[in-house]
């Protein structure tokens, strides 16, 4: 291989693995399984192609490296530059003399945020607006039609439902945790029994996405429209801003479906018969309301850039 098709090579394999990791992202967030990794993962890989110092032992069953395919990544800046230099008219033979410098940098961020937040005693079921409802124990956020979560204010805990549905707890690495359809009685209605007595029933298919959520507690009833729903819009949707009372007919006529148990630390989720099926016991069980809840809060970003230099070797 010439060292004009090896530089060329190397290039468009860094940036198409920089643009990658925001590609999986996108893929995530609709609800997709890609394996998990790191960009310090992608980075350390990256350099040890620039550099040529790849391990030179690896498993020849695993054949040769996938072709550089288009995976939807935009390569226009660093592509420009190869065309530009295939196209030039300067002569094949003064190709070789002209070369390209590849610069990659990192930064790393790290954000942390302390919040105290008063657990100060609620009577029933409030909305507080199209996003938030809340009971003496639970706040509920139903995010963007799709996404809507479960916290349980007394342990800091949250399970998360999102996508076609997944389901991710907090205390668990990684976002996807669970699935819809692990649980095999229904395949269009999933009711979560929280602790406090509160139910909370979703209407979404095993492989689709939320149509509705129905909240109730006592003779309360809060009900969310999802994205999924012939009703949904970014006026009607998600929860109707008004607690409907003595509802008892409406609980009895909403299918049950699949039904798990809150247990654990807040965030685990049980079977009738006691078995666990989603989550893992990382804190405390907590049975009384804490006066207050400090939440910490632990962000790290980590920021990569590369940048391509055309050099001219001079005789």
């Amino acid at each position: 291989m010439s060292d004009i098709a090896s530089t060329d090579l190397s290039n468009l394999m860094i940036a198409r693995r920089l643009m990658e990791i925001e590609n999986n992202a996108e893929l995530r967030r609709r609800g997709k399984h890609v394996d998990e990794k790191t960009a310090l993962d992608y980075f350390g890989e990256d350099q040890m192609l620039i550099s040529g110092s790849a391990p030179s032992d690896a498993n020849p069953a695993a054949g040769p490296l996938p072709p550089i395919e288009n995976i939807d990544i935009k390569l226009s800046d660093l592509h420009g530059k190869l065309q530009n230099l295939q196209n030039a008219n300067t002569p094949k033979a003064d190709i070789p003399e002209e070369g390209f410098s590849v610069t990659a940098s990192q930064s790393v961020e790290i954000k942390l945020e302390l919040r105290y937040r008063s657990n100060t005693a609620l009577e029933g079921l409030v909305v507080h607006d199209q996003n938030y409802a809340e009971s003496d124990r639970y706040l509920f956020k139903f995010a963007d039609g799709s996404t809507f979560t479960i916290l349980d204010k007394w342990t800091n805990k949250s399970t998360t439902i999102w996508g076609d549905p997944h389901v991710d707890v907090s205390d668990v690495g990684g976002n996807s945790d669970g699935d819809f359809k692990d649980l095999k009685a229904s395949d269009d209605f999933t009711t979560f029994m929280l602790m406090d007595g509160t139910r909370v029933t979703f209407k979404a298919k095993d492989a689709g996405f939320i149509e509705q959520v129905d909240i109730f507690k006592g003779a309360q009833h809060v009900k969310g429209i999802g994205s999924d729903s012939k009703e949904f819009s970014p006026e009607t949707g998600l929860f109707s801003t008004k607690v409907q009372n003595n509802e008892a007919f409406v609980a009895n006529k909403t299918p049950i479906g699949d039904l798990i148990f809150a247990g654990g630390d807040g965030n685990d989720w049980f079977d009738a018969g006691s078995k666990l099926i989603w989550g893992k016991t990382t804190g405390p069980i907590v049975t009384q309301r804490p006066l207050a809840t400090l939440e910490f809060y632990y962000k790290q970003t980590v920021s990569q850039s590369i940048s391509v230099q055309t050099i001219s070797r001079e005789a």
